[in-house]
């Protein structure tokens, strides 16, 4: 099966005696092998260290009995590549990983309802090529470059792997994200969760109205519940292309990149 790459963002009124109490709730539902914490001992000196432990519960005391800033934690499996993070960095909180199963990002998704700003989950492949523009990585991850993506010429190309870009605006899955003010992720994935505020930037009709997906829902905590499309293996499929573009033409999400970027 495919690896899943997802990303959950708390809302900033979240403090680190929630998130804290919510990691301990994880715990629960996975069987890690090792808790790799990562801390700053000087805020001034700009100095970090890290941990690791074998318990959660050898780390929360770690973390109880000293007065470290939490960077990150990391619950990983050593005889894979596969992790859970829970990371503060630029005044935010999220929960972000490479798991096999997208049942294990639902219930996530339950434990952080009710504080999430957004959040989704895609294929590993897709969405890491999302972010790359050079041609030798696609045809090494895909063997080929696929018809509807746009090449650039490459300026500084030294030969036949890197003679173009990819144009990263052809792919359905490029996103953006705002690092100031609201802190809002803009893209197409297979599954997404939106918070209210996006109502801010797109109409909600705009969001009610969209229906080239399998679902389209508001929960109870207001978070509004967006599938694409559920076998997330299935990216290159042109049914499955279509409703990620239907998704971005139909609430304007490249006209608002374009204006906040």
């Amino acid at each position: 099966m495919n690896k899943i790459d997802f990303n959950i963002s708390l809302i900033e009124t979240v403090n680190m005696n929630l998130f804290i109490k919510s990691i301990k709730e994880v715990n629960k539902l996975v069987d890690s092998l090792v808790f790799l914490y990562e801390y700053t001992i000087d805020l001034e000196k700009i100095t970090y260290a890290e941990q690791r432990f074998t318990k959660f519960s050898l780390f929360e005391k770690f973390y109880k009995s000293n007065d470290y800033r939490f960077d990150l934690l990391k619950f990983e499996d050593n005889k894979t590549d596969l992790f859970i993070g829970f990371q503060q960095t630029r005044g935010r909180l999220r929960i972000f990983g490479r798991i096999m199963q997208k049942e294990l990002f639902f219930n996530l998704i339950s434990i952080f309802e009710k504080y999430i700003l957004f959040a989704y989950c895609h294929n590993d492949i897709d969405i890491t090529l999302s972010r790359v523009d050079t041609y030798r990585s696609w045809i090494r991850k895909m063997g080929t470059i696929p018809p509807y993506i746009n090449l650039l010429p490459n300026r500084e190309s030294t030969g036949e792997m890197d003679k173009y870009l990819i144009d990263l605006n052809s792919v359905p899955t490029h996103s953006h994200l705002m690092l100031s003010g609201d802190k809002l992720w803009f893209g197409a994935c297979a599954i997404m969760y939106f918070s209210d505020l996006y109502y801010k930037y797109i109409p909600i009709e705009k969001w009610a109205n969209f229906s080239n997906c399998e679902e389209n829902i508001v929960l109870e905590s207001h978070l509004r519940k967006i599938i694409l499309y559920n076998d997330l293996s299935d990216f290159e499929n042109p049914i499955n292309r279509n409703k990620q573009w239907d998704f971005r033409k139909q609430l304007g999400i490249d006209e608002v990149i374009c204006r906040l970027f």
